[in-house]
């Protein structure tokens, strides 16, 4: 059974590729927490950290912009800049993550990823932001797209690769009878889910709770949540398993970070409080 939660109680309150930008000041050096990098990174001067655009409030531009903003860009430069080094930040469509990492052309995904067992056998999280899968739409849709079983035998636009594919799919078994299901479409990016809506193409997507929240920030009174908020998880931090010294580092980062107030100064930054984390995690203590 998926929770069910209201907005207010979760969070209360195209693509461009090759992006390089540097981490500005934030504080001094961890000089502990850096000490346990591995000797390449630190000697390179920085971390190339793997995104997927554009999701906000998480990693987005504004348009005509390449300036990336959001609070995993803010997260990484401050974590970059206590380990002494500068965050590089290349972009990828969203079911390229992995192998950028695993195959050594990045040194982390940070970028709305979720933590899921089954990624784990490639890859360690540190689980670092609260967040849960909700179904949207567009305002039009409001009176005859109620519910999620509103949603059987309709259009689905999902984001290529995600958890959230999976999730659709998997609902849909659950709710709506065997030759009625919901139609999962794989399409890239939020703006292209928003059109496929506009067009009639599809009926609904889906998005992170904090996306939505930002969504109807941005466009108040266009869109609206369908159903309970459900799959309560975590995005994570994500590195090569043959890379535990980087992890640690980064632990060893984000909890001075914590320590000090400045991770939660970068989730007020972008009204997130209510997903941080009371504790970072690797791999969920699983």
């Amino acid at each position: 059974m998926k929770p069910t939660l209201s907005i207010a109680q979760c969070l209360a309150a195209a693509a461009i590729a090759g992006l390089a930008i540097s981490s500005p000041a934030w504080a001094a050096t961890d000089e502990a927490a850096a000490a346990k990098l591995p000797d390449a990174v630190r000697a390179g001067g920085k971390f190339n950290v793997t995104i997927s655009l554009a999701y906000p409030p998480m990693e987005f531009n504004d348009a005509g912009s390449t300036d990336l903003k959001g609070f995993d860009i803010d997260l990484a430069k401050a974590v970059a800049d206590r380990l002494g080094l500068k965050a590089d930040f290349q972009n990828v469509d969203f079911p390229q993550l992995i192998p950028q990492v695993v195959t050594g052309r990045s040194d982390l995904i940070m970028t709305a990823f979720s933590d899921k067992v089954e990624r784990q056998k490639q890859l360690d999280f540190i689980d670092y932001f609260k967040t849960g899968n909700v179904f949207y739409s567009a305002a039009e849709l409001k009176d005859t797209v109620k519910t999620e079983a509103d949603l059987c035998g309709k259009t689905i636009a999902v984001a290529t690769g995600t958890s959230w594919v999976t999730w659709a799919e998997d609902l849909s078994k659950a709710t709506c009878a065997a030759d009625k299901q919901m139609n999962v479409i794989q399409i890239p990016t939020q703006a292209e889910h928003i059109m496929q809506i506009r067009q009639g193409r599809a009926q609904a997507s889906i998005i992170g709770l904090e996306g939505l929240l930002d969504l109807m920030k941005q466009e108040p009174g266009k869109f609206y949540q369908i159903g309970a908020v459900g799959e309560i998880n975590h995005y994570g931090i994500a590195f090569a398993k043959q890379n535990p010294q980087l992890r640690d580092a980064v632990l060893a980062a984000l909890n001075g970070l914590k320590a000090d107030g400045t991770y939660v100064e970068i989730l007020d930054r972008y009204g997130l409080k209510e997903a941080g984390v009371e504790k970072f995690t690797v791999n969920g203590e699983k």
